[in-house]
C-alpha cells in the first residue's frame, strides 16, 4: 500500500513539472501584452514598463484580442463594399469622410493639439477635439502626448514608432497595441489636460466616432427611402462607403507618416533624425508628407515651406483664420526656410515628460 501511494505521488509531481514547463514555454512565445493601466498623470514610465497582475498567458491573449478586434473588424467590414448598393453618392460620402478625417488629424490633432501652432477659443477647441476624434485614432491627449514624445526622442528607444529602431510594420501600426503605449501620459500634455472637457473626450474617445457613424446611418436611411431602396439598405450602404472605408483610408494615410516618411524621401534639412519629405504623400495626407520640414521647424502651421509644396491642411487653417475662428497662426520664418537657423527644439510643454 505504501509503495502504491509513493508511485501515485511521483506521477503527480512529474505531471505538475511537465505542466509548469509547458506553461513557461507558452508564456515565452507570447508577445508582451498586459492589462492596460490607468492614464499616467505624473512622471514618465519607461518604454519597457509592464503593469503587474497580468502574467497569465490566457489573459495576455484575451487583452491582445480585445485591442485588435475593433481595428480588424473595421478592416474586414470593407468587404461589404461588394454587397451593398453602389452609387456616386456613396463615392462622395467616402470622399467627404476621408477629407473630414484628414483635416481633423493633420490640421487639428497634429498642428493644433500637438504643436499649438495657432490659438482659438475654448469652445471651438472642443469642436476641433470632437472633429479630430471622429477619425477613431484615440483621444487628443493620447495622440498629442505620443507625438510630442516622438519629437523629443526621435529615432531612439524612447520613440514610440521609429521604423529605423524597430521595423516598418511595428512603426506603421503594431505599436498602438503594445502595452507601453496604452496610457495617455498627461505629463506630456499639461497645457491640454487642464481642460476637463478634453480629458473627458480622451477617456471616452469612442464617442465621436460612434456619433459620426450614427449620423451617416441616419443620412443613408433617409437617402435609401427617398431613392426607393429601403431605409435599411441605404443606411448600410452609406455606413460602408462613408465611415468604414473612410476610416480605414484615413488610418493608413496617417500611419504612413510614422513609417514611410522616416524611411524614404528627401532630406532638405539636417534634423538629427531620419525624417524625410515625401511629396506625393502630401497629396494623400493633406500636407503631412513634408515631414523633414516639420521636424526642422515643428512650431509652424505650414509644413509646406514653399508655394509648390502642397499643404491642404494649412489651406483649411488659413480659411478658418479668415472666418475669425482661429488666430495667431504661426508660419515658418524665412531664415528657417533657407536653413539658416538652428533646429527648433520642442516647446517646454513637449519635454515635461522627461
Amino acid at each position: 500500500m505504501t509503495q502504491f501511494v509513493e508511485q501515485i505521488g511521483s506521477v503527480t509531481v512529474k505531471r505538475g513539472t511537465l505542466a509548469a514547463e509547458a506553461l513557461a514555454s507558452l508564456s515565452a512565445a507570447l508577445p508582451a501584452i498586459h492589462a492596460p493601466s490607468a492614464p499616467a498623470r505624473v512622471g514618465r514610465a519607461p518604454m519597457s514598463a509592464s503593469p503587474t497582475g497580468a502574467n497569465s498567458p490566457l489573459l495576455r491573449r484575451l487583452i491582445l484580442l480585445r485591442r485588435i478586434t475593433p481595428f480588424t473588424a473595421v478592416h474586414l467590414a470593407t468587404v461589404a463594399l461588394f454587397f451593398v448598393h453602389f452609387s456616386w453618392e456613396m463615392v462622395a460620402a467616402c470622399a467627404f469622410t476621408y477629407c473630414f478625417f484628414m483635416v481633423g488629424m493633420a490640421g487639428w490633432m497634429h498642428r493644433y493639439f500637438s504643436h499649438r501652432t495657432f490659438n482659438t477659443t475654448r469652445w471651438f477647441q472642443l469642436v476641433l477635439a470632437f472633429w479630430a476624434g471622429c477619425a477613431a485614432q484615440r483621444g487628443t491627449l493620447w495622440w498629442a502626448a505620443h507625438h510630442r514624445r516622438h519629437h523629443a526622442f526621435a529615432e531612439t528607444e524612447d520613440d514610440p514608432h521609429s521604423p529605423t529602431v524597430r521595423n516598418f510594420w511595428r512603426s506603421h501600426l503594431a505599436w498602438i497595441f503594445e502595452d507601453a503605449h496604452q496610457p495617455s501620459n498627461y505629463k506630456w500634455v499639461r497645457d491640454l489636460s487642464r481642460y476637463p472637457e478634453l480629458t473627458f473626450l480622451d477617456r471616452w474617445y469612442w464617442t465621436p466616432p460612434i456619433a459620426y457613424w450614427c449620423v451617416f446611418a441616419a443620412i443613408g436611411a433617409g437617402w435609401g427611402a427617398w431613392k426607393g431602396l429601403g431605409a435599411a439598405d441605404g443606411a448600410w450602404a452609406m455606413l460602408v462607403w462613408g465611415p468604414v472605408l473612410g476610416t480605414v483610408l484615413a488610418w493608413h494615410a496617417t500611419f504612413c507618416i510614422n513609417s514611410v516618411t522616416h524611411l524614404w524621401g528627401k532630406r532638405r534639412y539636417d534634423t538629427g533624425d531620419d525624417s524625410r519629405n515625401v511629396g506625393w504623400l502630401s497629396w494623400i495626407n493633406f500636407g503631412e508628407g513634408w515631414h523633414n520640414n516639420h521636424h526642422y521647424y515643428p512650431h509652424s502651421a505650414n509644413l509646406g515651406f514653399h508655394w509648390w509644396q502642397v499643404d491642404p491642411a494649412y489651406y483649411v487653417i488659413l480659411a478658418f483664420e479668415r472666418l475669425g475662428l482661429i488666430w495667431d497662426v504661426r508660419k515658418v520664418p524665412p531664415k528657417a526656410v533657407q536653413g539658416q537657423v538652428r533646429r527648433a527644439r520642442p516647446r517646454p510643454e513637449h519635454v515635461e515628460g522627461r
